[in-house]
């Protein structure tokens, strides 16, 4: 058994980027959870700048390459020696027994690890060898380390060095990966598209949605890949990533062959402590709207969808199939349910099984028997695999595939690759994708699979790629403000609320300015009394009840009701809307309403935005410069959009018609 001597130092942010960097050009690979839900994904990190050995991972078996010095005396000893005898693929002994042989051949240390990536098509390790006569279909590579640097779950980065006892490096070595060959980025193929046109996913979803309802399968994953030409440096783009969009599982991959791979997927597919396995499967997506309102009212519109959340219990429920031959009956268990996470530009839910493995059972056994989870095939796998083999439109290569850490003392973390960019000769490839169940809408997974692709274009600096228009786009130019308004008090109870908004937007407040006005409060009579005084509804706006109380005047039909107070509503639009092209939520105050909807409304008047019952929130009068907000602009409920309408309300009012 190989006993190594380990050297160890503290290390620093810089030192993890440096070494980050290095990974431009030579062999390496980074595995961090650098986000996720407290207690349930362990924040740590591994980043094997400088690899000794790498494993080149096949159907038939695994092949040992030493990449420096070290490494070379390594393959040198007796142990592995003989282990690469035994694992070459023509030797029949199966790749998980040469991988698990492998660890076996050194002291249970934690510092002896297998580090790297397995692609799709792992889910062949389960299987026993094929015959001599099937392709030896590459698998992907893992690393042994020399030098590595290590985050604990306190945050505190060491740096740590392997040696032969006989032998230490130093551990002032230069931080750097391995040679390797590197990416060509400069000469791109000349044909580069997409899987699909805009609309070509939908199409394929609605055909794969027919499979669904005339087959015995209870759902299916469908993906697709969109390619860009890139020239830049994808260690910059990973480090651009990780800083705007932490997640469960960050990964970092040079193979050493000219091929990089990097993303940030929300899947940290297994973590094995001792005995204990738990596996946490991730299903549902939700563009995550912004600051604290829009975050919560996208989670509750995700907690709310039925078809998310059954699309979760069947990968739960799919995985705990997979799991229960290796663990100790009746141990598999449920503990989490249904929990929010939120990343950076869209909010998942997350359930977590935990289980006992039986004796003689490890990681590499529940690696091979989750490797093309539910939650990326379908249900039942073998029907799934077959009908992604049918509908989609290229192989999956890494989308899918699994970023693998396995230590000699058996703990490991397995994580799914999603949301991950592949880089090869000039060309980024992002794929993406959805569960499927029969009742599935085509034109919405279409919207879920591009979203998904958003944060991997702007890392890459190719947020112009158009794939979302409505989630890539920059902001308009601002609307031209007045310099001040009038502030008309109709008994509101959060005047200085009101007074803050306006301020904090620049607009100046004059109560002898003759020009727009602000109407608040829900006294009618002072509300009539203000109109009077200014000879009607000329270039003023109106929010809360004081707007229902103006429409009222205007002709609409209004209705008294219980008080409505610190409520939270959906807003939605209209296409005359100058902006926030998205549904966004407002806070709710009053005890009148309109009576009326969009199809009755009076005329003259234009909708903004509505509620999810096509009753107006917003609406202006072009010729009077008028704009009546029946939600509160001034409340901390609101989304940020809701300030947008606001800002473009002010400025409306200022303008002549």
């Amino acid at each position: 058994m190989i006993s190594l001597a380990v050297s160890r130092a503290a290390a620093t942010e810089a030192d993890v980027a440096q070494a980050l960097a290095g990974l431009d050009n030579g062999a390496g690979v980074y595995f961090g959870c650098d986000a996720g839900i407290a207690g349930m994904h362990p924040r740590q990190a591994t980043l094997v700048c400088r690899p000794a050995l790498a494993l080149r991972v096949s159907v038939r078996g695994v092949r040992a390459q030493a990449l420096g010095p070290f490494g070379h005396a390594l393959l040198a000893l007796p142990a592995l020696a003989n282990w690469q005898t035994a694992s070459q693929p023509a030797a029949g002994r199966s790749t998980l027994d040469s991988l698990r042989a492998f660890l076996a051949a050194f002291a249970p240390q934690p510092e002896s690890m297998l580090a790297g990536t397995l692609n799709f098509d792992a889910h062949r390790l389960a299987r026993p060898a094929p015959a001599a006569d099937v392709a030896d279909a590459v698998l992907g590579v893992l690393f042994f380390p020399e030098t590595l640097l290590q985050r604990d779950n306190a945050g505190q980065w060491s740096r740590l060095t392997l040696g032969l006892r006989a032998a230490v490096p130093a551990v002032s070595a230069p931080l750097h990966a391995s040679p390797g060959s590197v990416p060509n980025r400069e000469q791109p193929p000349q044909a580069v598209s997409d899987d699909f046109m805009p609309g070509g996913h939908a199409s394929m979803v609605a055909r794969a949605v027919q499979h669904l309802r005339s087959q015995p399968l209870v759902s299916l994953t469908l993906s697709q890949s969109f390619r860009r030409r890139f020239a830049g440096s994808p260690a910059a783009a990973f480090a651009r990533l990780r800083a705007v969009n932490p997640a469960p599982a960050t990964f970092f991959l040079n193979d050493g062959t000219g091929s990089c791979l990097f993303g940030a997927s929300p899947d940290l597919q297994l973590v094995v402590n001792g005995r204990v396995v738990q596996a946490l499967p991730v299903c549902g997506t939700v563009a995550r709207a912004p600051g604290a309102v829009g975050e919560a009212a996208s989670f509750r519109e995700l907690l709310n969808e039925e078809v998310d959340a059954a699309s979760l219990a069947i990968c739960s429920d799919a995985l705990r199939n997979d799991l229960a031959p290796l663990c100790v009956p009746g141990s598999l268990r449920l503990t989490e349910r249904l929990r929010q996470m939120s990343l950076a530009t869209v909010v998942h839910t997350v359930d977590r099984i935990e289980g006992q493995l039986r004796e003689g059972v490890d990681a590499w056994d529940a690696l091979a028997a989750t490797a093309a989870p539910a939650m990326l095939t379908g249900t039942p796998r073998p029907l799934a695999l077959a009908a992604i083999k049918t509908f989609e439109a290229s192989p999956r290569g890494w989308y899918g595939g699994l970023m693998v850490l396995v230590r000699a003392d058996g703990d490991a973390l397995v994580g799914t690759i999603l949301r991950a960019a592949s880089i090869r000769e000039g060309v980024a490839e992002v794929r993406t994708g959805g569960d499927l169940l029969a009742d599935s809408d085509p034109v919405r997974e279409e919207r879920e699979s591009r979203l998904k692709a958003v944060s991997l274009w702007r890392a890459l600096g190719l947020d112009d790629a158009g794939l979302v228009q409505a989630d890539t786009a920059g902001g308009s130019e601002l609307p031209t403000l007045p310099q001040a308004v009038c502030l008309l008090d109709a008994g509101d109870p959060f005047m200085q609320g009101v007074r803050d908004t306006l301020l904090g937007l620049g607009v100046g407040l004059d109560a002898a300015a003759r020009g727009p006005a602000v109407l608040a409060g829900s006294d009618a009579e002072r509300c009539a009394q203000a109109l009077r005084d200014r000879g009607g509804r000329g270039r003023l706006l109106a929010w809360g009840d004081a707007a229902v109380h103006v429409l009222a005047g205007a002709g609409f039909d209004v209705e008294r009701h219980l008080p409505q107070h610190g409520r939270s509503l959906r807003c939605i639009p209209a296409a005359a809307a100058p902006c926030a092209p998205e549904a966004f939520c407002v806070g709710m105050y009053g005890t009148v309403s309109l009576a009326t909807r969009d199809a009755t409304m009076p005329p003259d008047w234009d909708v903004w935005a509505s509620d999810d019952q096509g009753r107006p929130l917003a609406l202006a009068h072009p010729a009077e410069r008028c704009v009546c907000l029946l939600f509160r602009p001034d409340s901390l409920l609101c989304a940020p959009a809701a300030r947008e309408l606001l800002r473009s309300a002010l400025a409306f009012i200022a303008t002549a018609p």
